[in-house]
């Protein structure tokens, strides 16, 4: 939702600061105070192109900041802390701080969570989270990629599980596709790549080299680089340990030597000492054992010289194919592959066609059936939609939803129109270009609160304005009960001159155009029944209007 915004110099409004209500709330305020510089500011802060013109006579600059509180595992969250945004996260929600700067001149400034941003990043995260209806170019579903995502989200399992179906089918066609067109291009040049893939495949089997070769060969070199080394200090190990079987004794002997000395003496400890003499000895001939198979090991036909060739051989191959050994030995597989699809192409050929035949097939059907349950979603949806028109002073307007079937692509094979008539002896247009301001307002709040009732991805964000534009009374009073309904889901903002409207509201926001500035302030209380009384009559000193406004608070069951 929108929590607040503040302005500072932008047409008439010299400095303000809004607090907006999680659910409905009003703006009005005398013709000309100033209403739809509030819808101004959020088109800034949502990412709309600037206007210097709006920037006040005597400033330097238009400043405004906003924030916005979504759940905090919102992708909306997510892009933001991917700019660099810096966000304060509590209680599972997370404040999204958003600012523009419009100067008098030169270009204007786009600010995310502290972090200066392009434009369009504002336009992205904005269009998710605020939906502005009120001329026909902000309409939410003004184009057939949208109004497509609203009917599938509207029809609910139904469309959700034929189009998961139909997506997949579409995938596995897409596959196929592009693996016959790769082989038909591989055929066009197949000489050149029998000869490429073929000299790939010679090098490697003249070479046969294995994986891992490389470090088992580099390991084995190095050994015998140092063979003579190793066998010198193993030697010398073993001297030590063992003696030279005549003159010199080795540690073995001279510890089994100290074992029977120590053995036969009274001393205190001697016992202990000739146990732990005898123990050395016995570790000590195992050594002896341990550094002679050592020893004995080292013995090897290996030739040194034989190594380095074969290593020199695969450094060869490496070179010469631009890759490593391993890669080499998985790309020559492959080639094999390749080649023996080269050596009967006619029947790969035909094996991918039958692919793409079958995957096409598939891909009618699912459309088929995603065809069928759009149209009722179609049907359902344009049924409920109508029954809410004649609520909004629209009764003999109706809204249909043509599916037609078109080429399948990834989306399905259905390009949907919401169209318009706005009585039974008029011709069906397409919505986005058939209705004044006020009464597609009207028509996208009943679509909107139908869509907020069954498709879960509804805008969190609502601002209405000409809503109430050529109507009054009963007629005003549905509008205001009707967007009190859309408020139960998402919050809504809607600016508006009739007090059937604004009595609804959780609460109003007045705009007050004085000599030099605009107010902008919220009303409560009796404040707010003068200003109901003073949008009911002109005047809010009348008793008459002050009762009447009273009366407005009392009806409505939302705000109060």
């Amino acid at each position: 939702m929108i929590a607040e915004v503040r302005i500072e110099n932008l047409g008439v409004i010299e400095e303000a600061a809004i607090s907006f209500a999680p659910n409905l709330t009003a703006i009005t305020g005398e013709t000309g105070a100033g209403k739809t510089m509030l819808l101004t500011s959020l088109g800034l802060l949502l990412g709309a192109q600037a206007d210097a013109s709006k920037v006040r006579r005597g400033a330097d600059r238009v400043l405004v900041e906003g924030i916005f509180d979504v759940p905090s595992g919102s992708d909306v969250v997510r892009e933001a802390t991917d700019t660099g945004a810096e966000l304060d996260t509590e209680n599972g929600r997370t404040e999204i701080p958003v600012a523009r700067q419009v100067p008098q001149e030169g270009r204007s400034r786009c600010f995310l969570g502290g972090r200066s941003v392009p434009r369009s990043v504002l336009d992205s995260i904005g269009g998710r989270l605020v939906t502005i209806h009120g001329q026909s170019e902000q309409m939410r579903l003004r184009t057939a990629a949208a109004q497509l995502q609203a009917l599938d989200s509207a029809g609910g399992t139904a469309t959700k599980t034929a189009l998961e179906a139909y997506s997949t089918a579409w995938r596995a066609y897409r596959t196929a596709l592009a693996e016959m067109e790769q082989f038909r291009a591989d055929a066009r040049d197949m000489a050149s790549r029998r000869l490429a893939l073929t000299a790939l495949v010679d090098a490697v089997d003249e070479v046969e080299p294995e994986k891992g070769e490389e470090d088992d060969l580099k390991l084995r070199i190095e050994r015998l680089d140092s063979i003579e080394e190793t066998r010198s200090g193993l030697r010398s190990a073993l001297g030590a340990l063992s003696g030279d079987g005549e003159m010199v004794m080795g540690a073995a002997d001279l510890l089994g030597r100290a074992a029977v000395g120590l053995a036969g003496l009274k001393e205190p400890g001697a016992a202990e000492a000739s146990a732990r003499a005898a123990v050395a000895e016995a570790e000590a001939r195992d050594l002896i054992s341990a550094v002679g198979t050592m020893l004995a090991g080292l013995e090897t036909d290996e030739d040194l010289n034989a190594l380095h060739a074969r290593r020199a051989q695969l450094r060869s191959l490496s070179r010469k194919l631009g890759m490593d050994i391993d890669n080499a030995i998985d790309e020559a597989q492959r080639a094999r592959t390749m080649l023996a699809a080269f050596d009967d192409p006619q029947a790969r050929a035909a094996e991918l066609e039958a692919a793409v035949e079958q995957t096409t097939a598939e891909v009618e059907q699912r459309a088929n059936a995603l065809h069928e349950a759009r149209t009722i979603a179609a049907s359902t949806l344009a049924n409920e939609v109508n029954g809410e028109l004649a609520q909004l002073a629209l009764g003999r307007a109706e809204i249909s939803i043509d599916v037609e079937k078109v080429e399948p692509k990834g989306d399905g094979a259905d390009r949907v129109t919401f169209m318009f008539r706005p009585d039974p002896h008029a011709t069906s247009v397409p919505l986005s270009t058939s209705a004044s301001g006020g009464e597609l307002s009207r028509i996208m709040l009943a679509i909107e609160l139908v869509l907020s009732r069954s498709a879960p991805d509804v805008p969190p964000t609502f601002v209405f304005d000409e809503i109430d534009a050529g109507v009054g009374g009963e007629a005003a009073k549905a509008i205001g009960a009707r967007l009190a309904a859309l408020a139960e889901h998402a919050q809504v903002i809607v600016v508006t001159h009739l007090a059937q409207v604004a009595s609804w509201a959780d609460r109003q926001i007045v705009v007050v155009r004085g000599e030099t500035a605009t107010e902008v302030r919220s009303v409560a209380d009796s404040d707010r029944v003068t200003e109901l009384a003073r949008m009911l009559s002109g005047s809010a000193d009348l008793d008459s209007a002050r009762r009447h406004a009273a009366d407005l608070l009392s009806q409505s069951t939302v705000g109060r």
